[in-house]
């Protein structure tokens, strides 16, 4: 029996009027159907409203949260900051939310991706510190380098008759670099570069022996990824092995001929308290190197001054005093005692020189004597190198 049939029993049970009775159940029936779909349709559409209100930000929804703040934190990073700072910035935005599943790999396309590492808002880019004397001329540097703001210390000169000076003229350009640190610890450019005065130099890795090259070469963004590099990639002096401190220092030989050999055991632990005497120190010579602002910062101020006091209370003479220093700058900024790098991936990443043939590498650097042939490097000179591209 169906629903219709039990109201029109009811209805002529009752001896109410059939038609009219027969109407009204039946628009109640359809009122009641009406409701019935429709309340149906609002349950169906209330559950996809949610997703969509949890992913758009309710004040209590933690998905949203983790994602509004990492991105807010990765942009600051990345106007202010290095790639470090992006990803401390990152990792609090996700600590402050209830979720792990929020936090986003990599930031928005909208903001590039921060380098890792660029130049302080209030220091240069780049900065020369020359180690030079009170007759050097120095003209070569404003002449081919005038986009590079410089330092140029003159070591014998006394303090306050010269733009630069050091305290004491002890330790060769030691003095002069440790003075410039000490000077400028507060406001370092982002890469320094540290060079003779002379610009024609027996050690300068180039065919012409040319300080202008060098460092008109050098790829800067290399010296802010390595933190220190060394101006020269070829082995002859200082590599595979100069020093062996630990032996010496457990042998004591009477070394006369090598007095930096003798003498650096001893400079090392007071130079490097509490840190170990290497078995072996190898490097190229001949102390120019760049450094980045941060391979710097590494160390305390304090620590640069405490070096530059040894140096001018030190006993040696200036030669082995300077060679000391000589053979421990890499160590002072995080390279490994034995630095002596391949050479043609030196000149590649140092210099960008990185289609050299074997013999071209073997030519980059000739041994000509300390003294360079008079008049170089005149166009006469027979032996003369070209340039490299």
């Amino acid at each position: 029996m169906t629903w219709s049939n039990t109201i029109m029993r009811r209805a002529s049970e009752s001896g109410a009027p059939t038609r009219s009775r027969i109407f009204i159940y039946l628009a109640l029936a359809v009122i009641t159907l009406l409701l019935s779909y429709q309340l149906v349709l609002n349950h169906d559409s209330l559950g996809a409203l949610s997703p969509w209100r949890s992913s758009t930000g309710s004040p209590s929804d933690t998905t949203a949260t983790a994602n509004t703040e990492h991105i807010d934190g990765w942009a600051g990073s990345a106007l202010n900051g290095t790639l470090q700072d992006a990803v401390k910035a990152a990792s609090a935005g996700a600590s402050a939310t209830a979720t792990k599943s929020a936090i986003i790999s990599s930031p928005p396309s909208s903001i590039s991706e921060p380098p890792i590492q660029g130049p302080h808002p209030l220091a240069n880019e780049k900065e020369l510190v020359i180690a030079a004397m009170r007759n050097s001329d120095m003209s070569w540097v404003d002449h081919n380098l005038p986009d590079w703001p410089k330092n140029i210390y003159r070591a014998d000169v006394p303090p306050g008759e010269a733009e630069f000076t050091v305290p004491e003229n002890k330790g060769n350009e030691a003095m002069v670099y440790l003075t410039y640190l000490i000077d400028r610890y507060d406001s370092l450019p982002d890469v320094m570069v540290f060079v003779h005065g002379g610009r024609y130099q027996w050690h300068n890795d180039n065919p012409l022996y040319d300080s202008v090259i060098s460092i008109k070469d050098l790829q800067l963004p290399f010296v802010r990824q390595s933190g220190y590099v060394n101006l020269r990639c070829a082995w002859a002096i200082g590599c595979p092995a100069e020093l062996e401190p630990a032996r010496y220092l457990r042998e004591r030989p009477d070394d006369v001929g090598h007095p930096t050999a003798m003498e650096f055991p001893n400079g090392f632990m007071e130079l490097f308290p509490g840190e170990e005497v290497p078995e072996v120190v190898g490097v190229p010579c001949c102390s120019q190197f760049a450094l980045s602002r941060e391979v710097v910062h590494a160390r305390g101020k304090e620590q640069y001054e405490r070096m530059r006091k040894w140096l001018i209370e030190s006993p040696l003479d200036a030669g082995t005093s300077g060679r000391i220093f000589e053979y421990a700058w890499h160590i002072m900024f995080g390279k490994q005692s034995q630095f002596c790098l391949d050479m043609a991936e030196c000149y590649c990443n140092t210099y960008g020189y990185c289609d050299l043939t074997p013999e071209q590498i073997a030519n980059q650097w000739v041994w000509r004597g300390l003294i360079l042939p008079e008049g170089w490097p005149g166009l006469s000179e027979p032996e003369r190198v070209q340039e490299p591209e």
